[in-house]
């Protein structure tokens, strides 16, 4: 099968968009398919000859460096692959070009929903009642114009729903290398090698407003109060200048460790290292985040929001807390932090449900989602 893959988003951003997308393409790859991706030209990015690298153009004046992708030569290279099936991961630019070729060359388009979309119109100082409406009326739309709709929880698709999409929909979980996050076994090893303390909670991922960061660090401060516990904080992202400067007028400097962007076996053991994992972000779908401490046997303490409560298994792989609730959050982390058996026991549980979450497994979904999308879609033409 010849499958394109239309994304805003992609290595080298950091981004599970761009981590998930890399790793469906290569596991479709190593089964024979051919696939071409196309993508922004994010500085940093490497040559491939499996992706067409389109121009941006930044916007002046723009908070966090915000740019339009400039689809040039696209729908000709399209023409030139000739694909069987066209993939959307976002709904931007790059995506209504894919939509545009699969009018135009009468292929299918399938759509993955990652994100809710009204959470980042704050980056376009369009967070208002109306900007809100307007872009769920545009997902929905978008959407409709999919032969078929995949996202990686029901909560997504639940809410893609209310915004009034019809298209078909199935739940198909973003892959994750499970031969990379694994669990290490030598935890006090790796505590020294990073000079992380023996309590040590996780915030991990993309440092963002968002991500509810600020909450996160709230609650940090009041375990802080109450134990010698230290905060490590993996990731970059658009917040990340006033998450520090917010450390530092809590007086938290020493208290926290920021480590920047990781990955590899670097990010491997910093995740085994730490023992719970935290989030509180409120717009998550899926995040690659909590599969990747899932996989390595972390538990988690996870915000009841987005679709969460589909992959944290309250009492069992962690604990789920009511969105903002600071002094919830901050009990259920004491309560693994000082008890370490229970903290082992979800952890191995964790460990255990990650398996749903292989690479293998979300190729799987993906081949038999593209085919029968295809079958659907010639039966109509």
């Amino acid at each position: 099968m010849r499958i394109a893959i239309c994304t805003d988003q992609y290595l080298p951003l950091l981004s599970g968009i761009a981590d998930s997308i890399e790793t469906l393409k290569n596991g479709l790859k190593d089964r024979g398919h051919e696939v071409r991706i196309y993508a922004p030209a994010i500085p940093g990015c490497v040559p491939d000859p499996d992706i067409m690298h389109l121009p941006q153009v930044s916007i002046p004046g723009s908070a966090n460096s915000l740019a339009v992708v400039a689809p040039v030569g696209m729908l000709r290279d399209l023409r030139d692959f000739n694909p069987d099936v066209i993939h959307t991961h976002t709904t931007g630019i790059t995506g209504l070009c894919g939509l545009y070729a699969s009018r135009v060359l009468k292929v299918p388009l399938v759509g993955t929903s990652h994100t809710l979309p009204a959470s980042y119109l704050h980056y376009f100082k369009l967070d208002s009642m109306l900007g809100r409406y307007l872009i769920r009326k545009y997902t929905a739309w978008y959407f409709d114009r999919c032969a078929a709709l995949s996202a990686p929880s029901q909560a997504m698709l639940n809410e893609l729903s209310t915004y009034g999409a019809k298209t078909p929909m199935q739940v198909i979980s973003n892959p994750i290398r499970t031969d990379i996050f694994r669990p290490l076994t030598e935890k006090d090893e790796l505590k020294k090698k990073w000079r992380i303390p023996s309590r040590s909670m996780l915030l991990f991922g993309r440092i963002a407003l968002e991500k509810d960061v600020d909450v996160a660090l709230e609650v940090f401060a009041r375990v802080s109060r109450e134990s010698d516990t230290t905060l490590v904080v993996v990731g970059d992202g658009p917040y990340r200048e006033e998450f520090e400067a917010h450390v530092r007028a809590r007086r938290l400097n020493k208290r926290v460790m920021l480590l920047g962007l990781r990955r590899g076996i670097e990010l491997v053991e910093i995740i085994n290292a730490c023992d719970v994992f935290l989030i509180t972000s409120r717009s998550e779908n899926q995040p690659l985040t909590l599969l990747q401490i899932m996989t390595c046997g972390i538990p988690a303490v996870a915000a009841k929001a987005g679709g969460l409560p589909e992959y944290v298994a309250d009492n069992v792989t962690g604990f789920v807390v009511e969105a903002n609730d600071v002094k919830g959050f901050a009990r259920r982390l004491q309560q693994l932090l000082s008890n370490k058996e229970l903290s082992r026991q979800f952890g191995h549980a964790a460990h255990d449900a990650s398996v749903q979450f292989s690479a293998k497994k979300s190729v799987d979904g993906f081949e038999q989602f593209y085919t029968n999308t295809r079958s659907v879609f010639s039966e109509r033409e």
